[in-house]
């Protein structure tokens, strides 16, 4: 028995399954070491465990996603790629797991985000280990490809395309973030519908379950009245 595959299963177990797994695979590991080494392995959080899932049971989206920590693009490509496949992933994600608690749902945006950025945080999400959500520092993001400079272009004319690229960059974060926020809103929608979707049917069970009780009750209180 190795540790790799193990881990593979603990990892993309549930995390109120997690201990209990582990435990019974380190008993069963037949050696002091890998005993040890199982044991050691720690409980994933429910942000890192939807991930992980994520990387299990879809992993033709998310490999586009986890590529754009290597990938030469514009700044404006870069945005519109990370907004569309964010988006896509997060959703995704929820239909896997299901409702979500909003913290949970933050950690795996900002893990998606780190690991389009960071192709170390890349290789981390790729393996299926996670134990916690990762953040994006704001380096080691992979560079945009630079605009095509205008052939004969002045130093006048080079500092205003500069200034217009700054002023494009900041635009562009600034609709990324907005965009994160519209993100993060439509999915607290999306779980707040599924609650909502789910208590509206245990209300009509509750409905048919006391609508039999009454029509019982009142079968009994007519036989009863029969015999008196």
């Amino acid at each position: 028995m190795d540790l790799k595959p193990v881990a593979d299963e603990l990892y993309g177990l549930p995390p109120k399954d997690f201990t209990a797994a582990r435990n019974a695979a380190a008993k069963q590991a037949g050696d002091k070491d890998l005993a040890r080494a199982i044991q050691e392995l720690r409980k994933p959080t429910v942000g890192a465990w939807a991930v992980n899932k994520l990387v299990r049971d879809a992993p033709e989206g998310l490999e586009e996603a986890l590529g754009l920590s290597t990938a030469e693009l514009t700044m404006r490509e870069l945005g519109r790629k990370r907004k569309e496949l964010m988006e896509a992933l997060v959703y995704r994600t929820l239909e896997l797991t299901g409702p979500l608690a909003d913290d949970a749902v933050t950690q795996v945006r900002n893990t998606l985000t780190a690991a389009m950025a960071d192709p170390e945080s890349a290789e981390q999400v790729r393996a299926g280990h996670l134990t916690k959500g990762l953040e994006y520092s704001g380096f080691g993001f992979a560079l945009p490809a630079p605009e095509p400079v205008p052939d004969g272009e002045d130093a006048l004319a080079r500092k205003r395309r500069e200034r217009q690229e700054r002023k494009r960059a900041e635009a562009q974060q600034a609709l990324d973030e907005a965009e994160q926020a519209l993100g993060e809103a439509q999915a607290d929608q999306l779980a707040a519908q599924r609650a909502f979707d789910r208590a509206a049917e245990r209300l009509e069970d509750a409905k048919r379950v006391t609508s039999a009780a009454e029509k019982a009750r009142k079968a009994a209180e007519r036989k009863l009245s029969d015999l008196n």
